[in-house]
């Protein structure tokens, strides 16, 4: 009889919580530990999924048992997390970014080309259907050749008052944008000029909203916009675009609504229906997916999709967008 892979989960926040709940459910997995700092939420792990937590994440890594982990924690504790995973033979699914600063992303990539288990990172767009059609397309030579691309991301002020000296709008909201966009080009991303603003979040050294154009070793462009101070009450959580245009064709995603509203009293809905929810009692969506992927490809002895070097290319392009901004003036990589 084959055993269960066993897995754990560093990190019980937000997103932490949904890793560990989509565990749970998976065949063949055992959920047996999680990690997290904060005494309440340890101990809300252990009464709901009945595993060993534990307080500090090097504790949790060194337990032999343990086949594989969640790295769900702030991006400035990655590089450590991830050097004590590796030396200590664990697959690893990370979620983006790679690391904070592109010093330490550099150093993870050269422990990280030649690993023997699986790394991935925390890109779902990658999982969702609606970009893996157009990376097909693309492929198949259904698109021609890319002139350009413009990518939107918008989200509620919510986001940005969880993340305050954590994370920033390039590094936590546009790096989902650059990253499908480096996978789209399949060339390396060569110059960026970027521009921002800050208003609503100055007084936090944020910025509201950024503008980079991107342009690749092909010579294509990609226009990307990021924002995250809409209002609070917006009616979906990411408002987000796509426009790719081929010298035989062009692809759109518009995926503000998510192809499901609710009208009620009290407002207009647009729930998420992709990224990650229950249907019929089970983790769905793009997250979903992603962990499905990660656990296939331990189980096949295969590798993700997602690569050490395209975890530092998209890093590459974050730290090109805010030196330009800081210098006004266009950069290369």
């Amino acid at each position: 009889m084959n055993k269960n892979l066993k897995v754990g989960v560093i990190g019980f926040g937000q997103m932490g919580q949904i890793h560990a709940g989509i565990y749970n459910k998976l065949p063949g997995v055992d959920l047996v530990a999680v990690c997290e700092y904060n005494d309440e939420r340890r101990a809300e792990a252990e009464k709901e999924y009945g595993c060993q937590t534990y307080k500090n994440y090097k504790d949790l890594l060194e337990n032999p048992e343990i086949d594989a982990v969640s790295i769900v924690l702030p991006d400035n504790m990655h590089r450590e997390a991830v050097e004590i995973a590796v030396a200590n033979k664990k697959h690893i699914l990370l979620e983006k970014p790679l690391a904070k600063e592109l010093a330490d992303g550099a150093a993870m990539y050269e422990i990280l080309k030649d690993y023997d288990k699986v790394f991935s990172l925390g890109f779902l767009l990658r999982f969702d259907p609606r970009f893996n059609m157009i990376k097909q397309r693309l492929d198949a030579g259904e698109l021609g050749d890319i002139i350009h691309m413009y990518c939107r991301r918008n989200s509620p002020i919510v986001g940005p008052r969880r993340y305050i000296g954590a994370s920033d709008l390039s590094m936590h909201v546009m790096i989902h944008d650059i990253d499908y966009v480096n996978w789209f080009m399949g060339c390396k991303p060569v110059k960026v000029f970027a521009k921002a603003r800050s208003v609503l979040l100055k007084e936090y050294g944020m910025d509201d909203v950024i503008y980079a154009l991107v342009t690749y070793e092909n010579g294509a462009v990609a226009c990307l916009e990021a924002c995250w101070v809409l209002p609070e009450n917006s009616p979906t959580i990411i408002d987000d675009k796509v426009e790719l245009v081929g010298t035989k064709g062009v692809a759109y995603v518009d995926a503000c609504d998510n192809g499901v509203r609710f009208v009620t009293g009290s407002g207009v809905l647009y729930p998420d229906s992709r990224h990650w929810y229950n249907c019929n009692g089970a983790p769905s969506g793009d997250l979903s997916e992603e962990i499905m992927a990660f656990i296939g490809n331990i189980l096949s002895g295969t590798k993700s999709i997602i690569t050490p070097e395209d975890a530092l290319n998209t890093l590459r392009v974050v730290d090109a967008i805010e030196r330009s901004i800081a210098e006004g003036k266009e950069v290369s990589l």
